[in-house]
């Protein structure tokens, strides 16, 4: 019995016949020969190119083969490809009638073809197009639209199905508000062959004593050599260094060292035996975005990480730490031997601690990891005595600490309601491990006798780390109880022991987001901090948004605001992140560029005027454990302010609900911690309308009033 063919549901893709299994040049190098993203421009031949050879911007025998057609078709729309793990969450590039994008393009196309065995988990996707009413538009050269960030009222787990929940990855949402806009027609660049034939000598030399005095303490790695051998590791030092140029010459110089590193690039992507300096530059791009101007590419950084680590995991360097450990233990080991061991080790321990970094609050799990021999390698490199080196392998062991602790509060789950009271245990016994090593964290800058900025920065790392738990624990108990128990208010659930658990992390978030940005304000050296990797501005734009949501909590539950230094704070980064862009592409400029247009969102929402009564009550106001003892609090406050407008002869005194003006949409009750749908059109119709973001000339920031 012959058994029945299954209906191709795909009439439009290529076929090919048996006896032509791969392209000629797939088939002479033996490798795998597929065809991918198909798709043709209407009244425009269809060419066809197996995906290496696409990749590798290669001829293919598809395009002229007459063994490969196409079946006629109807007319149809955009293919539907699902998105790559780099742009799950970035799923609207284009309008609706615009031709489809790439799958990937650029640095990206080749990291996704190094990692194809070792893909990281991808997100959920964000099923659009299905919402009842009009959407606000949003111009494409955003990654992110509005409803991925919106939540709905009727939607008790924080946005449903249709929508991505930013609250779940908060970092995600601030990486893809702050990412570099994309030109969807970017110039053609000539490149060089070599890094000679577009620099002088004296100007690459000036760009690698640069890149390795200001941006190589940032990864804790060594110093590496300053000499130009027109490597790929020469090329990409001197890629993301070129941002220090004259705003000229960076102009014509850096798209075509972008250029240039993505043609050589190529040449190392599938070298089975990649050399340490490949693989490190490939982690220099994941952590910093080249300033080019041209806008030509939306990167995603963990990819790039994740490429590197795959690439690293091939020449075993995650075996490093048990080889060196046992050339330790040997006493006729050769001390080159062990040096070299010792160098792969710290490689490899930079890739793990960088592909968390990048990991955290995004939703996506790295596929590296640490071992107990890594961690012990750690500790036997730092001590006994404080070196250049022992100082780097000190703050990398630090943040590997900072990162698994927090990365294993980011994984825990509040399953049932029932649960809650083991589900606070544990996430305060993680911030007390957290604590435990700030004792370690918070003295290296003054103990230490090197890099003692990159020391203090690691105390923004740290609380910004904090804020990222306690902002998981809240959305746990949140999604929990608008699941399982509706009925009951989830910022009113108390603890066995009388502690309001809203009050109690909430309070606790806030003090870590204005420590994040005091230390961020509080290093005077600019030009090192204009090098920070993008992840640090996210961490400090995550902060700032923090500060935000805790205000306008405030307002929506009691009419009032933090007082404090708070909305200070906020303007002083606004202003440092714009003193320290060096590019209006550059990551602080977008991060800065954000925030004014949240503060000027707040600016529009919170009450006019203040009373100044008020702010000093909420600034003074201690701990409260329980939500009765808040609630005394908030009803003294407002009586004290209704006696103070009062005064003598002014007659009775008004209502309070006249006096304390909330917000429109309070009638619900619904006191969101996370903003509504009216905060987050306000927000992105301010961030849509600003051209702050224009690549085609540089853009000044405004100053802040």
């Amino acid at each position: 019995m012959k058994r029945s063919q299954p209906q191709d549901n795909n009439p439009g893709a290529p076929k090919r016949t048996k006896a032509s299994v791969a392209c000629t040049r797939c088939r002479s190098q033996k490798s795998r020969c597929e065809l991918l993203d198909v798709s043709g421009q209407p009244g425009m031949p269809v060419v066809v190119r197996c995906h290496r050879c696409k990749v590798l911007g290669a001829e293919c025998s598809f395009e002229t083969s007459n063994l490969i057609h196409f079946l006629p078709k109807a007319p149809s729309s955009v293919a539907d490809a699902s998105p790559s793990p780099a742009t799950s969450s970035t799923l609207s590039e284009s309008s609706p009638t615009a031709p489809a994008p790439e799958r990937f393009g650029g640095l990206s196309t080749l990291a996704a073809a190094a990692i194809a065995s070792t893909t990281p988990v991808a997100l959920p996707k964000s099923v659009t197009g299905t919402s009842a009413g009009p959407v606000p538009s949003i111009p494409s050269r955003y990654g992110i639209l509005p409803e991925d960030l919106l939540p709905t009222a009727t939607t008790p787990i924080w946005g449903c199905v249709t929508r991505v929940d930013w609250t779940a990855t908060p970092m995600l949402a601030i990486q893809e508000m702050v990412r570099c806009p994309k030109n969807e027609n970017p110039p053609e660049l000539p490149s060089g062959g070599r890094l000679s034939d577009i620099l002088p000598a004296t100007e690459i030399q000036s760009l690698l004593e640069i890149f390795e005095t200001r941006y190589s303490p940032w990864i804790n790695l060594p110093p590496a050599r300053t000499e130009n051998t027109n490597s790929l590791f020469d090329i990409v030092r001197c890629t993301i260094a070129s941002r220090h140029l004259p705003p000229a010459t960076r102009l014509s110089v850096a798209p075509r060292l972008q250029k240039l590193t993505e043609d050589v690039f190529v040449r190392e992507l599938f070298n089975p035996q990649p050399s340490l300096e490949s693989i490190r530059a490939l982690l220099i791009l994941s952590v910093w975005t080249p300033i080019c101007g041209t806008g030509a590419e939306a990167r995603d950084g963990r990819l790039l990480i994740a490429s590197a680590v795959s690439m690293g995991m091939n020449i075993f360097l995650q075996n490093e730490s048990k080889r060196a450990m046992t050339l330790r233990a040997d006493k006729d080991g050769d001390t080159a031997e062990i040096e070299e061991s010792t160098h792969k080790w710290r490689l490899w321990m930079s890739l793990v601690v960088t592909e968390c970094g990048l990991c955290l609050g995004t939703g996506r799990t790295p596929v590296s990891s640490l071992s107990p021999l890594d961690n012990d390698m750690s500790a036997l490199s730092s001590f006994p005595e404080f070196t250049l080196t022992s100082t780097r392998d000190t703050r990398l062991g630090l943040v590997a600490k900072i990162y698994d602790v927090c990365t294993k509060a980011t994984n825990l789950r509040l399953q049932r309601v029932d649960d809650v009271e083991k589900f606070f245990d544990q996430v305060n016994d993680i911030t007390y491990t957290m604590e435990g090593i700030s004792r370690l964290i918070r003295p290296l800058h003054i103990i230490t006798p090197y890099d003692t900025f990159y020391a203090h920065m690691l105390v923004l790392q740290y609380h910004a780390c904090m804020v990222l738990i306690l902002h998981h624990a809240l959305r746990e108990v949140r999604t929990a109880y608008e699941r399982d128990a509706p009925t009951q208010p989830w910022h009113t659930v108390e603890t066995k022991g009388g502690h309001a658990i809203s009050l109690f992390w909430g309070r606790d978030a806030l003090l870590n987001a204005e420590s994040v940005l005091t230390a961020f304000l509080s290093v005077s050296d600019l030009t090192l901090l204009s090098a920070a990797p993008d992840n640090v501005y996210v961490m400090v734009g995550f902060a700032a948004t923090w500060i935000f949501v805790s205000n306008f909590t405030i307002y929506q539950m009691a009419g009032s605001t933090l007082g404090g230094p708070s909305e200070r704070l906020q303007s002083l980064t606004i202003e440092r992140l714009n003193a320290v862009s060096v590019a209006p592409d550059h990551a602080a400029s977008r991060c800065g560029h954000v925030l004014r247009a949240l503060m000027n969102a707040w600016e529009r929402r919170k009450p006019h005027p203040i009373d100044k009564t008020r702010c000093e009550c909420f600034m003074q106001m201690p701990y409260m454990r329980t939500m009765e003892a808040f609630n005394q609090q908030v009803r003294a406050a407002h009586a004290e302010a209704a006696e103070a407008s009062a005064g003598p002869g002014s007659g009775p005194t008004p209502p309070l609900e006249h006096m304390f003006t909330m917000p429109e949409d309070s009638s619900s009750g619904n006191w969101d911690l996370f903003m509504d749908d009216t905060f987050w059109e306000t927000f992105l119709e301010n961030l849509n309308n600003s051209d702050a973001f224009s690549t085609a000339q540089p853009v000044v920031p405004p100053p802040v009033v």
